[in-house]
Parts: structure tokens; sequence; C-alpha cells
């Protein structure tokens, strides 16, 4: 087809920006017996010029999708729901279904439905399953209520399983000492033939090697001091006090070496010393009371 030059001395100044109503619209022609199809569409060049554009593309029809036995039959299944009220379009669609939908576990024939259940009574979630009861150690009732919530606490007397001081004949005592309640428990330290100053001795010789350091950022954990004062030498143990509410370090801790020559080494280094952005302040720790 030949171009036709545009003459744009005959074009109008509204329609110098638009020329394709000038155009013959698009024609579509076929698809034949073939399956070929033609499309006819006209524009303008970059020189102004009308051009013909023909495009052929081939039709070919797919061949019908393959479904299981179990899907056909899951197509001819009554709808429910939201479901029930869509049009045929959304037929083949999954639908998500927004109403709420209580399901049913099965039980055995024969059985019983279940119980509800008593989750705010502790005593029956207790007593379910055979489980042994708790007994109130005050009134002696057993599986009543807990010795914490006894209505007879107030007129029980008192009981003489309380730790009482210490006299002059020995160390304190646990419910009298002889006197006490048959098969009350007895710590290994107050019983008979005890050696009392083991422990005392053990917590005396950490404190003598035990520093103290403050001035510890929020981040600071127990790895991380650990890992600063382990090169001076052995280190037992590792305390640093936190922020139960926050999780953060309130700034000081402890520190117990095994020796007491790699503690004063520790002093005498990290005192002063940065960490963190800030100044370590080291210091022998003071012994707790006896």
């Amino acid at each position: 087809m030949a171009a036709a030059k545009i003459r744009w001395g005959e074009l109008e100044e509204d329609d110098g920006g638009d020329l394709d109503f000038l155009l013959p619209p698009r024609v579509v022609l076929g698809p034949d017996e073939n399956g070929f199809k033609k499309t006819i569409e006209y524009r303008f060049d970059d020189d102004g010029n009308k051009v013909k554009v023909t495009t052929t593309t081939r039709v070919r029809k797919l061949a019908r999708a393959r479904l299981s036995k179990a899907a056909v039959e899951r197509r001819n299944w009554s709808k429910f729901g939201d479901a029930a009220s869509g049009d045929d379009a959304s037929a083949r669609l999954t639908v998500v279904s927004t109403e709420e939908i209580l399901l049913e576990r099965p039980r055995a024939p024969g059985s019983k439905a279940d119980e509800p259940s008593a989750s705010g009574d502790p005593l029956a979630m207790a007593s379910k399953g055979g489980a042994v009861l708790m007994v109130c150690r005050t009134c002696g009732k057993k599986g009543d209520h807990w010795t914490s919530k006894c209505p007879y606490k107030d007129l029980a007397p008192a009981s003489d399983t309380l730790d009482r001081p210490p006299t002059s004949d020995g160390p304190p005592t646990l419910g009298g000492g002889a006197a006490a309640t048959k098969g009350s428990y007895v710590p290994p330290r107050l019983r008979a033939g005890a050696v009392q100053d083991a422990g005392h001795d053990m917590r005396r010789r950490n404190d003598e090697n035990s520093v103290r350091v403050t001035n510890l950022s929020e981040d600071t954990r127990e790895p991380d001091v650990l890992e600063l004062f382990r090169t001076f030498g052995p280190v037992s143990r590792v305390y640093v006090a936190v922020d139960q509410k926050t999780g953060s370090s309130r700034g000081f801790g402890f520190v117990n070496f095994v020796h007491r020559e790699d503690a004063e080494k520790a002093i005498s280094k990290l005192n002063g010393y940065g960490y963190d952005n800030l100044i370590l302040h080291v210091e022998w720790a003071t012994p707790r009371p006896s």
C-alpha cells in the first residue's frame, strides 16, 4: 500500500497533538480453518507517513485437562455457607469461608460425651485420672481445700516447726532439736555430728578472693565479664546484677578468683580501664557478714 503524505497545513491547531482519528479502524480477519488470524492496523511513523501493519497469529485450542475421579466427584458436592449464594463463574474456584464452623471430635461408639473441664479448679484437675489429692496440713481434710486456704487455720494450735534462734549450746535447731515433729526434715548441717566450719571457711575463702566491679554498661553480661577477667587467672564464679523488669545490667558485679594473687593483678590492671565506653572501677569486695 502506498504511503500518503499528510499535509500539515490542512490540520487545525487542536488536531496537531493526536492524529489517530485520521487512521482507518482496526480490522481482525479469521481465524480460518487452519487457525490463522490476521490483524490489520494503521499508524504514523516518525516522518508522519501512514503505515499499514499486518499481524498474523495462529490460534490453537488446548486439550481439556484430565481430572481425577475424586476431583470430579467433589465438584458435584452441594455447596454451603457463603459459597451457596455464589454464581456459576465461581463454581470452579476455591472459596474460603469467613463464618465460624465448629467441628466435633469423633468418639468411639458407646462412649460418653466429654464432661466440661474444670480448668479453674486445681483440685478437680488433680482428682481426674485417680491422682492423689492434697491433704490439708492444718485440719487433715483430704481433697477439700489447700492448706493456705484452710478455714480452720486460725483455730489450729501453733506448731513448733519454725527455726529457733541459736542457743549457747550450739547452732540453731529445726523443730526444737530432739523434740522435733516425727518425720520433719533436718538439713545435714544441723544434724548431730555435722561439721559446722567447712561451709564457713569456704565462704570466707571465696570472699577473700572476690572482686567488685562497678560502672558496667547496661549491655554487659556475665560472659563478657568472664572473658575480661579470666586472662589474669582461673575464675570460679562471675555474677552481674540484672534488672528483672528491663533485663539490663544494673552496673555492678562480682568476680571470684581461685587464687588471691590473680585477683590482685586484676585490680591493678583493670581499675580505671576503659570498657564499653565507660571507665571501670575494680576493688576488693566487702566480706559478707558471718
